[in-house]
């Protein structure tokens, strides 16, 4: 089925739903959250609605309910063995799907569907600070300095993959010395607001070169990695040779990790609580606080001193 996205002005509403691929076209065409994620390659919504088909094909939207969706997905569970954490982005699709068809007059019900349980687990770890040296060394080894630059950004700025492919020249305000993460449709963050990190002083040379006053206002910083999958793809080269060389490092251990690292540095070396809350862009301190988890160094020293 052909997904395109069209101008909204062109798309026409049908007088009528029936079907799940209906239903989910219309969702994509109409949502504004979803047209912006899926026209930048970042969205995993039309990833979803084909791994679906796979095991239900295309039911009737009325049809769609909670026994409906659990079987369905226990299908894809044993044939993937995803975990419940992914099958819970398809369920999140779905109910996506369904309460805008009922808001849209398609439906009159809307049934309730639950997720997955998922069980807490460890966090995702963070990287020393010498382990993300050796990071940057292995992508020069590998003649790749646009890789090298961009684990040196995120690890010094927090930014998640999503908001580092996405970061455009106008986003980099040397006046004040931040970046500006969110502040444009094209840049919004993954809870959607706006927040402005300030620029570590090992990053102005490498944003001074590719924010210079030569290259257009809204081109890419990174415009080398097309999408996440690009980037993802040319990292895990590195981060597999590093795993031959540090027994520390563990399977855990990925790109979100910079991310984890930098928020990790910032509270173990006494930044205030929701000082570390605003430049992650945490929509709670307590998400903030979870991080603490991470610092086992301090942990260790303390006891070390005892």
């Amino acid at each position: 089925m052909d997904f395109t996205i069209i101008p909204v002005t062109e798309y026409e509403k049908p007088k009528k739903i029936t079907r799940w691929s209906e239903g989910f076209h219309h969702t994509l065409q109409t949502l504004d959250t979803w047209r912006e994620s899926e026209s930048t390659g970042n969205g995993n919504n039309i990833r979803n609605f084909y791994k679906l088909e796979k095991y239900w094909q295309d039911p009737p939207i009325t049809a769609i309910d909670h026994d409906l969706v659990e079987n369905t997905l226990k299908k894809m569970r044993e044939a993937t063995g995803n975990s419940n954490s992914t099958l819970n982005r398809a369920v999140s699709t779905i109910k996506k799907v369904l309460h805008l068809c009922a808001r849209s007059g398609y439906l009159t019900h809307v049934p309730v569907i639950d997720k997955f349980k998922v069980e807490k687990g460890r966090g995702t770890p963070h990287w020393t600070k010498s382990q993300v040296e050796r990071l940057i060394q292995l992508s020069l080894e590998r003649g790749d300095a646009a890789l090298a630059q961009a684990i040196e950004t995120s690890a010094y700025s927090g930014l998640r993959k999503s908001e580092l492919i996405r970061l455009k020249v106008w986003d980099v305000d040397f006046h004040k010395n931040v970046l500006l993460v969110g502040g444009t449709p094209e840049s919004r963050t993954k809870g959607r607001n706006y927040r402005s990190v300030p620029i570590h002083p090992r990053l102005i040379p490498i944003l001074e070169l590719r924010a210079s006053s030569a290259r257009p206002m809204n081109s890419y910083i990174f415009d080398e990695f097309t999408d996440q999958w690009h980037l993802r793809t040319q990292w895990d080269h590195v981060r597999d040779r590093l795993k031959l060389e540090d027994r520390n490092v563990l399977e855990a251990h990925c790109w979100k990790s910079l991310r984890n690292s930098y928020i990790t540095w910032a509270l173990s070396q006494g930044t205030p609580l929701m000082t570390v809350k605003k430049w992650a862009g945490h929509s709670s301190v307590t998400v903030t606080e979870g991080y603490y988890d991470h610092n086992d160094a301090q942990d260790q020293a303390e006891a070390a001193r005892m």
